[in-house]
Order: structure tokens, then C-alpha cells, then sequence
């Protein structure tokens, strides 16, 4: 009898730079809340956000990462962002953690197709892995056919 080793980790493909695509599994999470933040002086931040489950697809559909997407609008004490967005790969499990930035005007605009179910496929653009071991985002979108008349 020989002794082998068995590895009971799943070997999961790296993460690549290049075009992703994103499909929306279940129905949007759509939060919204402020908090206190101290001062002097004391100042209150709004926070508006959606959370949804996704399917993350690697360019040339080389596989399908399990993952949560989350579209957040800024607030007044952060306006800027150097990226799109973000995409970080967890430790625990083997998922993706995709996180969009959008303006409150947008945000605005897309929160009755949200509630319609109207989105359905997205896409975004990775960036090799920074120095904070996490891939930014250059550009993404998704869209929603108009009904017709």
C-alpha cells in the first residue's frame, strides 16, 4: 500500500486581468441608513447601497466564481474614487467580493429597474492585483432593454 498525500482543497483558477461578465442570481438587497460620525463636530453621513448575489465570469468563461456584488453611492465625507470599483477574493470560501461606485445621481436612476427586476447581465474590467492584494476596477456597466410601445 502507498501513502498519498490528499490535498482536500479545491484548486480554484487565479483571479486574471481583462473583461468579466456578471449575472445578477437573485433579487436585489437595497439598503439605506446614516450614522453619527464624531467630531468636532459631530457629523451625520448618509449610506445608500445594493447587494447582490452573482455568478463572476472570467474572461473566455473560463469559470464561474460564486460572489456578492455591492453598488454603493458615495457619501458627502468620500466623493472620490480612483477606481470604478474593486474585486477582492476571500479567504474562507471560494468567492469573489465585487464592489461598484456609482454616483447618487445614478444610483437614482437605476434603483426602479432594481425594483422592476430589470437587470439582469452585467460587465467590469479588472486590473492586475495592487500592493493591497486586490484587483481594481477600470469600468463596468449594465443595462436593460426599454419595453417597447
Amino acid at each position: 500500500m502507498t501513502n498519498r498525500k490528499k490535498s482536500n482543497r479545491l484548486q480554484l483558477p487565479p483571479i486574471v486581468a481583462g473583461e468579466w461578465r456578471g449575472e445578477i442570481v437573485g433579487s436585489a438587497n437595497i439598503n439605506f441608513g446614516q450614522v453619527v460620525q464624531p467630531g468636532p463636530p459631530r457629523q451625520p453621513v448618509e449610506f445608500t447601497y445594493v447587494i447582490l448575489s452573482a455568478s463572476l465570469i472570467m474572461p473566455d468563461g473560463a469559470f464561474r466564481w460564486p460572489g456578492v456584488a455591492m453598488i454603493m453611492a458615495p457619501t458627502p465625507m468620500k466623493t472620490e474614487h480612483p477606481d470604478a470599483g474593486v474585486l477582492f477574493q476571500t479567504n474562507e470560501l471560494p468567492s469573489l467580493s465585487l464592489s461598484l461606485h456609482v454616483t447618487r445621481e445614478q444610483f437614482s436612476d437605476m434603483l426602479p429597474r432594481f425594483e422592476a427586476h430589470r437587470f439582469k447581465d452585467f460587465y467590469f474590467t479588472i486590473e492586475e492585483k495592487d500592493a493591497e492584494r486586490r484587483w481594481p476596477v477600470r469600468s463596468w456597466g449594465m443595462g436593460t432593454a426599454l419595453t417597447t410601445y
